[in-house]
């Protein structure tokens, strides 16, 4: 079979639509409920200047993001962020990740209560849903095949390997002030992983890399899942 690489571009451009949708249709819902929940909570108090926090988690392995938090009522807010993903782990040797290079970008959405009434500040524990998509493009030959010649009975051609991951998770942390605009934050999530991986004529290469539990496994393509528990601690400034 003969590597059509239009096709499969084609093919994983329309898979990213189809995960961003996903997203949009599940964060919509929650986004109603939970405004909805905070309008009732502070229908009957005075309006507040709302306050907004730029954030960085300069602790985070793999990525580096920027994130921007804004209350919407006196307890909730919401929050999003961008990332630049240079590196990921696939299944090595014995069992144990493998770090490896890819070039990728991820969003973060989540939406925050507050479990203190503190006039649009955003301090003091918090918990809520968070929502993520994950994009990442591997570096070429990740699969550690051996080089033969196109005429070599042993030679095979596998495509670059692409995943798309969705999130969802909850989380539970505390935001406090460390001067007069500068935050720290420190939040744990529990949650899970869904991954979809695609490689060109990669076969079992999927399965035996990827790490999770495979619910589909194709020539050219596979899902996974896995649990996702995160760690995020953050440095802001609050405006």
């Amino acid at each position: 079979m003969m590597y059509n690489k239009p096709m499969f571009e084609r093919e994983r451009r329309n898979r990213v639509g189809q995960l961003l949708l996903v997203i949009a249709l599940l964060w919509m819902p929650l986004t109603q409920v939970q405004a909805q929940d905070g309008y009732e909570d502070d229908m009957e108090e005075e309006e507040v200047e709302r306050y907004r926090v730029l954030k960085v988690n300069p602790f985070q392995l793999g990525d580096v993001s920027l994130s921007y938090e804004k209350m919407r009522t006196n307890r909730i807010s919401n929050e999003i962020a961008f990332s630049y993903i240079y590196r990921s782990f696939l299944q090595g040797d014995g069992g144990l990740p493998e770090d490896v290079r890819v070039q990728g970008a991820g969003i973060r959405m989540s939406q925050r209560k507050y479990s203190n009434k503190a006039s649009g500040k955003p301090y003091g524990f918090f918990h809520g849903f968070v929502f993520g998509y994950r994009f990442m493009a591997f570096e070429e030959g990740v699969f550690g095949l051996p080089e033969h010649a196109p005429g070599d009975p042993d030679y095979r051609l596998v495509g670059r390997l692409y995943q798309n991951s969705l999130d969802l998770s909850y989380q539970l942390g505390v935001q406090f002030r460390l001067s007069e605009h500068l935050t720290a934050e420190a939040a744990g999530a529990l949650g899970a992983r869904a991954k979809y991986a695609l490689a060109k004529n990669a076969g079992a290469l999927l399965t035996d890399n990827i790490i999770g539990h495979a619910l589909v496994a194709e020539d050219n393509s596979a899902v996974f899942v896995v649990p996702a528990p995160q760690l995020i601690l953050s440095v802001g400034y609050a405006f």
